[in-house]
């Protein structure tokens, strides 16, 4: 748990906190970023909730309980990404605010937007819960995946994620 829980003098959530470190033996293998013509899949399987969501302290009042962790479903995940990180340009975790949020980082990060198949509802778009990654790959590549459960989201290739200009992204981000 978080020992510090003040923000400009106000008072926060408890926040439990998890620290990882690892060695990465080759740092050219690490992702730098989504390339025009990528496939944009969703790694992992979906334990969503808006409870206790940056969704829900945007538009009400912060309660309930998030999702259960599922730590062999979180484990497997984790096994899978560092195993196919290299062969990928992206690997970016789906955390706080969501898939949207998460698609709006990798895009500003990259520079380049993607034209996407997402659904409508806002349990899929912002709803929290961990155990999902966002990889973006060659097609070559992504066609040859395997190993937790995927779906292709779409391909990188736009001036725009989920609808937004990545103009328009980048300056509510540096606000």
């Amino acid at each position: 748990m978080s020992l510090y829980n003040e923000t400009d003098g106000r008072a926060i959530h408890p926040t439990p906190v998890v620290g990882c470190v690892g060695l990465v033996r080759d740092v050219r293998e690490v992702p730098r970023g989504w390339q025009e013509g990528d496939v944009v899949l969703l790694a992992g399987e979906a334990r969503l909730m808006l409870d206790g969501s940056a969704f829900q302290q945007l538009y009400g009042r912060l309660e309930g309980r998030p999702a259960r962790v599922d730590l062999d479903a979180d484990a497997l995940l984790v096994r899978f990404l560092w195993s196919i990180a290299p062969r990928c340009s992206l690997v970016h975790d789906v955390s706080d605010g969501g898939l949207a949020v998460a698609l709006a980082e990798a895009a500003l990060w990259s520079g380049v937007g993607a034209k996407l198949d997402l659904p409508e509802d806002p349990l899929s778009l912002f709803g929290e819960g961990g155990g999902q990654a966002i990889l973006a790959a060659p097609r070559a590549v992504a066609r040859r995946i395997k190993g937790v459960p995927l779906r292709v989201l779409g391909e990188v290739g736009d001036e725009s994620i989920c609808g937004v200009g990545l103009d328009r992204l980048r300056e509510a981000w540096s606000t």
